[in-house]
């Protein structure tokens, strides 16, 4: 108990003895009989002693109109700062709360009913209460005051203390408590308070929101008893619980929601003790499920690291920021000679890592990269065998949370980088050479050059094969003993060249292995070799495509090349392999834009650029000649333009063969052709022209169709011609004269031509043709045919069946009837024979009768069913005849019928497949034929 308690209970004792006498006081009062002095006197002084040693304020009040003090203790002084003397006569509600004077007011209407009481009935009731209120001091500061009042005759007495201190007290309780509400009720994590028991007592909304549980549906259960947890849990949460009321506590587990699912928690636990008796436990629960998968995420992180770092391809440490090595990767035992046996743990400056005159370096450079990052240091580092090798270091520090927790140190052989450096620099002049502007001869002499910084090439070649030609061709060699580097036949070669190329993969032989190759039949001998001979070719690939072959040879040191220099030329093969081919589609692409595709000679644009080069007086006198190939659309249209360009090639080949060197010949049209003579009279260039025409004459080009017929104009150049075109236009024109005179002999070629074209494939077409001549002109005569008309009907009989020309063997000669479609293709010889009549001018004018020499009378016929007499005459004519003779020849699909039958069929078709009138004169032509026979 406190000592201002003792005193407060020591003071009610005395003042209730007090009490006591004062009534015996009255009641002597009342019976007359007087107190002795000297006990009075002692009641007064005890009364003065406890009033004015009291911590308590003690005040006396009369009570009459109004409220006043009459006596202060002097205890007022370090309760309110006021002197006693100061509040003597005053009213105490000028001191009071305005908030707080009603509190007096029941202590006075107490007093009022007791003194009624006594004035009516002669007996004073008790009239006691308590009571608190606000005070205001002499520094005009509210203090909580709390007083006890008592009636004591006609006056009041009052007992008061400051309470101010524990009204402090109380209101940081209350607010403490209020605090301490709102934190568990408004914490972010889930809370559960239990008594010492485990009966739940409260819980807030984190914990309903993560378990599911109101408190309405857990309050006063054990919280241990398998609400949150399983089965399995249960025993570990009470053992758990017991350790958490003697301490603090946190732990991981896992914990039960109300619908069954677990998940993992981070429970943290404190036992409430007040007064230092314990009165429960406070629990946090906090869900990790985030914070577990974060963890597995990180463990996987750093097993991916590990894996890089044991994966990085240059040799890689790892140590601590002391320089203590903490790991290192099968790189780093790979370069250097150190297990992770012989160095995890120690220092990097201790292992003998360093170079004794590299120490120093070493040192001063773990101290630096402790701090910073060290990019591309180059110094030499020592294995573990003593030897050293050159390096190129980085350091990367490590951070966590900005902080450096660590070193990782890179360290690359500088010996491997030098050649890679050297390789690309190779590479990159290789590229920069295939780029320029020079000849792709230029370009083998450059790979050979930047080649040899790499490699030795003293004997190095380069080989390339045209699968189309079955060629294999050395476009660059250089050998110390072959100088004759052969076209190969590249089936049937042997050779050590071809054998890569037909594999696709290198080879690296000597001569005891050469020799090997040899006797198991899979190379032949070729070229020379010795016995000290070693010989290294890779195939030349374009993605996977083999464009030939890239060797170097040796004759006097057979250990000059290893398995690396294999590597090491089909690193660089790809790269030159892509250079050949884009200088030759270069240089190809080059040709093409000056040459003709088909004939391989120069075309217009370029022919116009030398004639416009040329067209100067120092190359006069400059002749021209145009050429032109008569019959080229005919022979298009007839047996197909692939044997258009046969022709056109044939020629291009013959005028290569007699022009000059410095002559220019150029396709400049479809069937036109010039040549330019610089430095040639007109006398010279007319003979150049004789000679063409002479050589022409005597091609035995087979078949006879693409033999050449052509036509010739020829002018020159000494200065009267202003511009080229004026010059082109005069030798065109000379060549259109000449292509005027030579007609009829072009068109008698055209049709000898045909006729042996026609007897090669079909000896019954010709002699058919020669028989239809004779009945068909006796038929004209006969109706009166002009001679033009007759001329016409004669040339139809040799070549109304040209098309034939343009059908398949397998369709003309089929030895049985033809199927549907064979059909339709046979009945295009009419139109294919129409076409070729067409385009040759002397025999246009029997087109329109080779179109329609099947057509019928009634109609029925082909290819415009034509019908009557809209059909041409020479036609009908020639289908008569035609019929007639073919009915009494042998062909693969029928047999011959006797002229008597013949002449009955044709005399049965009379009004449907020929005319009438004309049947009927043919016959009594043959009849008469007959009797004259």
């Amino acid at each position: 108990m406190k000592d201002s308690d003792k005193d407060k209970k020591q003071l009610i004792n005395v003042l209730i003895d007090l009490r006591n006498k004062i009534t015996k006081l009255n009641k002597v009062k009342i019976s007359g009989k007087i107190p002795d002095k000297k006990e009075l006197a002692k009641s007064e002084e005890m009364y003065r002693l406890i009033a004015e040693n009291s911590s308590d304020v003690i005040t006396l009040h009369n009570f009459n109109l109004q409220l006043a003090y009459r006596y202060v203790s002097p205890s007022i002084k370090g309760a309110g700062g006021y002197e006693p003397e100061e509040l003597i006569g005053k009213s105490p509600f000028k001191f009071i709360h305005p908030d707080d004077k009603k509190k007096l007011f029941p202590i006075l209407k107490e007093y009022i009913d007791a003194k009624l009481k006594k004035f009516f009935t002669g007996k004073e009731l008790p009239a006691t209460r308590r009571i608190e209120f606000r005070f205001k001091d002499k520094e005009g500061n509210w203090r909580y005051f709390q007083s006890t009042g008592n009636a004591l005759g006609n006056q009041l007495f009052f007992v008061s203390r400051d309470i101010t201190d524990q009204k402090k007290v109380e209101k940081a309780l209350l607010q403490s408590k209020q605090e301490f509400s709102s934190l568990f009720k408004n914490s972010p994590e889930a809370l559960i308070y239990t008594d010492g028991k485990s009966k739940i007592l409260d819980i807030n909304a984190q914990f309903t929101k993560l378990f599911g549980y109101t408190l309405e549906e857990i309050k006063g259960r054990n919280v241990d008893n398998g609400i949150i947890h399983s089965r399995e849990m249960i025993s570990e949460g009470k053992k758990l619980t017991k350790k958490a009321l003697k301490s603090f506590i946190n732990y991981e587990t896992i914990r039960k929601r109300k619908d069954g699912s677990e998940f993992p928690v981070f429970i943290s636990s404190s036992p409430v003790k007040i007064n230092n008796k314990l009165k429960g436990l406070i629990t946090l629960y906090q869900d990790i499920t985030e914070r577990k998968e974060v963890e597995e995420s990180l463990r996987q992180s750093e097993e991916k690291f590990a894996g890089i770092f044991k994966g990085i391809p240059d040799a890689a440490f790892y140590q601590d920021t002391k320089g203590t090595i903490l790991d290192i990767n099968p790189r780093f035992t790979k370069v250097f000679g150190f297990t992770k046996k012989d160095i995890l743990g120690k220092n990097i400056d201790e292992i003998g890592f360093y170079p004794k005159d590299r120490s120093k370096e070493g040192k001063d450079l773990t101290r630096k990269t402790s701090g910073e990052d060290l990019i591309d240091f180059e110094t030499v580092r020592q294995k573990k065998d003593g030897t050293t090798v050159p390096v190129r270091i980085s350091i990367s520090l490590v951070k966590i949370k900005d902080k450096v927790t660590g070193v990782i140190g890179l360290y690359q052989d500088i010996a491997e980088r030098k050649q890679s450096e050297k390789i690309q620099k190779v590479l990159y002049s290789i590229s920069k050479a295939a780029n320029s502007p020079i000849s792709l001869n230029q370009l083998y002499k450059a790979i050979h050059k930047e080649l040899g910084t790499i490699i030795t090439t003293a004997n190095f070649y380069i080989a390339l094969v045209d699968e189309k030609k079955d060629k294999v061709y050395f476009p660059y060699h250089v050998d110390e003993k072959d100088d004759d580097f052969p076209v190969l036949n590249f089936i049937t070669s042997n050779t050590l060249t071809t054998y890569v190329i037909k594999t696709g993969e290198p080879l690296l032989s000597d001569n005891s292995q050469y020799k090997e190759m040899i006797n198991q039949g899979i190379l032949s001998l070729k070229g020379s070799t010795t016995l000290q001979s070693i010989w290294l070719g890779v195939p030349l690939k374009i993605e996977d495509h083999v464009i030939g072959a890239m060797a170097v040879q040796s004759y006097t040191n057979p250990k000059l090349y290893t398995e690396g220099d294999i590597k090491l030329l089909e690193f660089v093969s790809s790269q030159i392999a892509t250079a050949i081919e884009r200088k030759r589609t270069e240089e190809k692409i080059k040709h093409l834009s000056f040459h003709d595709v088909l004939t391989g000679l120069y075309n217009r644009a370029y022919f116009e650029e030398e004639l416009e080069r040329y067209n100067s007086s120092r190359y006069y006198p400059l002749s021209m000649v145009m050429l032109d190939v008569n019959g080229l659309k005919v022979i298009n249209d007839t047996f197909g333009h692939q044997e258009g360009d046969r022709l056109l090639q044939h020629l291009s080949e013959f005028l290569t063969s007699v022009s000059r060197q410095g002559d220019i010949m150029a396709r400049i049209g479809g069937d036109e052709f010039a040549i330019l003579l610089p430095s040639t009279t007109s006398e010279q260039a007319h003979e150049f022209c004789e000679r063409v025409k002479k050589v022409c004459q005597q091609d035995k080009i087979e078949p006879i169709y693409l033999r050449l017929i052509i036509s010739l104009g020829h002018t020159t150049q000494e200065g009267e011609y202003k511009d080229i075109h004026s010059f082109l236009k005069t030798a065109d024109l000379n060549m259109y004269h000449d292509k005027l005179f030579n007609g009829k002999s072009r068109e008698k070629h055209f049709l000898e031509a045909f006729r042996i074209v026609l007897k090669e494939r079909d000896p019954h077409t010709s002699d058919h043709a020669e028989r239809l001549q004779e009945l068909a002109l006796s038929l004209g005569e006969r109706i009166g045919l002009s001679e033009y008309q007759l001329g016409n009907l004669k040339l139809l009989s040799l070549l109304h069946d040209i098309g034939k020309i343009g059908i398949p063997d397998s369709i003309l000669f089929k030895t049985y009837i033809l199927t549907p479609s064979e059909f339709k293709k046979m009945k295009e010889h009419s139109d294919i024979g129409y076409r070729m009549a067409k385009n040759i001018p002397d025999f246009a004018s029997i087109a329109q009768d080779i179109l329609h020499h099947h057509e019928r009378w009634d109609g029925t016929g082909y290819p415009n069913g034509l019908k009557g007499e809209n059909i041409p005459l020479l036609s009908r004519i020639i289908s008569i005849v035609d019929a007639y003779d073919v009915m009494q020849s042998c062909r693969p699909y029928k047999g011959l019928i006797s002229t008597a039958e013949a002449l009955k069929e044709i005399k049965r078709c009379a009004g449907t497949q020929f005319d009438p009138q004309l049947v009927e004169i043919f016959l009594k032509i043959v009849q008469n034929n007959k009797s004259k026979t």
